[in-house]
């Protein structure tokens, strides 16, 4: 059996899917088998991962009718027969170092996940943002912390994991923010988590209609519905990150409303109830910006405010 279970959801990713696979078949640390789940991708993804299986008896293929990336890391995680697991999204790549390093640190501390840094590379520039100044362990309930506050991120990708933290645990098919509602509970099911201050792995932000999808009224629904989960499961398992958590749900819900007040698409009817029901319910809200206060009041009881907020915030962001 392998030690390692790399789980590589594909989709329309043709251009750079050579340059993901290639920087994981070339790994200093060899034993582990390679899943592409190629989730019925229009372009030659499908023939490309085949490609490689002929060639290296560590990759495997799974072909599926298309059905989102969290239905394909699911089916990943479904096949992986590793002790261990790691996620790499298509266009992205990773140093050869990166599973010998993390996988002797996780062995060495006793831990079973553990977190690392990313660069984030666009067209003309490259940036790294360090969580922490140093290496860093966690009890599993200090780490649990940390992720509902967003001092961890909720990225599945820049983490390794014992398998065992995935157990009762699956990305949720069909919603947008995927990670947000899923990576905070196999922290709540390990026992030990680590942090390595070294930016291994490489996020490529493709250039597109940024503010289109940053302010899509659906999408940012769905974010919330994410938001309120972890508040709701705050509240029963990490009292001391309920105030943040309730404050993040808040503002995730304003965002929602800022969005479809400034005419970009609309809330399904089942997300639009709990969000408004959901804001009619809080009160005393810790943490949140003036702001925010105010549209949380308009969305109680004076919804001009948000629509005005709304068609303002658009315009501003066309000049960005």
């Amino acid at each position: 059996m392998p030690k390692l279970s790399v789980i590589v959801p594909v989709y329309n990713v043709e251009q750079y899917i050579h340059k993901c696979v290639d920087s994981i078949l070339s790994q200093t640390y060899a034993d582990f088998e390679l899943i592409l789940v190629n989730d019925g991708s229009p372009d030659n993804c499908g023939k490309i991962c085949d490609e490689y299986a002929s060639k290296d008896n560590r990759v495997k293929v799974i072909h599926k009718k298309n059905g989102g990336v969290s239905e394909a890391r699911n089916v990943g995680l479904d096949a992986a027969k590793g002790e261990y697991i790691s996620f790499i999204d298509p266009d992205d790549w990773i140093d050869k170092d990166m599973y010998e390093q993390i996988l002797g640190y996780m062995a060495d501390n006793d831990l079973d996940i553990v977190c690392f840094d990313v660069e984030e590379v666009r067209t003309n520039k490259s940036f790294v943002r360090y969580k922490y100044a140093g290496n860093k362990s966690f009890t599993s309930h200090e780490a649990l912390y940390e992720i509902l506050i967003d001092g961890i991120d909720n990225s599945p990708c820049n983490k390794i994991y014992k398998k065992y933290t995935w157990e009762g645990v699956r990305f949720p098919v069909g919603r947008r923010f995927e990670d947000v509602a899923t990576i905070y509970k196999t922290f709540h099911n390990a026992k030990a988590v680590g942090y390595m201050r070294k930016a291994y792995y490489h996020y490529f932000r493709r250039e597109g209609s940024a503010i289109a999808l940053s302010f899509d009224a659906q999408r940012r629904s769905e974010n919330f519905i994410g938001y309120k989960e972890r508040y709701e499961f705050a509240q029963v398992h990490c009292k001391e990150a309920e105030d943040k958590c309730k404050m993040f749900a808040v503002k995730t819900a304003l965002s929602a409303i800022t969005a479809e007040s400034a005419g970009c698409g609309s809330i399904c009817a089942n997300n639009k109830k709990v969000l408004q029901d959901f804001l009619d319910s809080v009160d005393n809200v810790k943490h949140l910006n003036g702001k925010n206060k105010l549209l949380l009041w308009g969305a109680k009881n004076c919804p001009v405010v948000n629509v005005i907020y709304g068609k303002l915030s658009m315009w501003s962001k066309s000049f960005k």
